[in-house]
């Protein structure tokens, strides 16, 4: 995806919910703004959102004075999906299917995303999703693609809190016979999931974490490490969690399923034209997606 003129408004309005979010004062909320509009103002529209979201969110350290201006929402969000968990995992293992039921629960936590949206009740999202429809339904093929003995799967994650939930799904896929390596961003940026939240919630003691190489809430290839390109490569199954994935990976050629849920309009605008739908049919008000990627 390319950043569009939409984009650009979102990025001002990050400006003033990261403002809030660090409780920042007026002046340093007003520096925040001058800081976002300086930024539109010379913004590179051939990059993904994502990608453009790097400079952005260092600027926005820079002002706040500190690299990681939403470790207290992402340690709120981790202790969220905590106390839930023990309740999610009794109703994946009690559903007809518990894959299925594993991959609406991962979907679910993709609501925790201070980016896209600034308000959300993530504990009743996690209640609701084992029954909603999802908007785009590729599960069967990712059944057949798992049921394969020791299919190599690379599990892309994204935010603080969502990753407790992909736990379970990781739990499901091991019982499958897959040989799962999860990935986490290389630093600190938004609320994304980092090697230090990855080992809070025990994802470490279910499988190899590797980072991306570079804290972007995304996973632009062309800047990522080595390592986790060669682990990219390798991979026999790609499963990529949330729309900033979604955003720097549609494009790209891969065993890739996408698994998030649709929270702006122009992702909705991207996937209805790919597609094919009715215009209008997707709004971006938190449908869920699981796509399998098309090439």
């Amino acid at each position: 995806m390319r950043t569009s003129l939409d984009c650009l408004v979102c990025y001002m309005k990050q400006a003033r919910s990261i403002g809030h979010l660090a409780e920042a004062d007026a002046a340093a909320q007003r520096r925040l703004c001058d800081e976002a509009g300086r930024f539109v103002a010379t913004v590179d529209a051939e990059l993904s959102p994502p990608e453009n979201a790097i400079a952005l969110y260092a600027a926005f350290g820079r002002v706040l004075g500190s690299d990681d201006p939403f470790a207290r929402v992402k340690q709120e969000s981790n202790e969220l999906a905590l106390s839930l968990r023990e309740e999610i995992r009794r109703k994946i293992e009690a559903a007809d299917d518990p894959l299925r039921a594993a991959v609406r629960a991962a979907i679910g936590g993709n609501i925790i995303d201070y980016a896209a949206q600034h308000s959300f009740d993530a504990a009743q999202t996690m209640q609701d999703c084992f029954a909603r429809d999802f908007v785009v339904d590729d599960y069967t093929a990712l059944r057949e693609a798992v049921s394969k003995a020791g299919q190599r799967v690379l599990y892309l994650c994204d935010n603080c809190g969502e990753i407790v939930f992909d736990c379970l799904l990781i739990e499901q896929l091991r019982r499958l016979g897959c040989q799962v390596t999860a990935a986490v961003r290389g630093g600190p940026i938004i609320n994304d999931a980092t090697l230090d939240d990855a080992r809070l919630c025990g994802m470490d003691q279910l499988c190899p974490v590797i980072s991306s190489g570079i804290a972007c809430p995304g996973t632009p290839l062309a800047l990522c490490s080595k390592e986790f390109r060669a682990q990219f490569q390798a991979a026999e199954l790609i499963i990529s969690k949330g729309m900033g994935n979604f955003e720097t990976l549609s494009e790209t050629a891969a065993p890739i399923y996408f698994l998030f849920t649709v929270k702006c309009g122009q992702v909705a605008r991207h996937l209805t034209e790919r597609l094919g739908l009715a215009p209008g049919s997707l709004k971006g008000g938190g449908e869920m997606a699981l796509l399998r990627q098309r090439r």
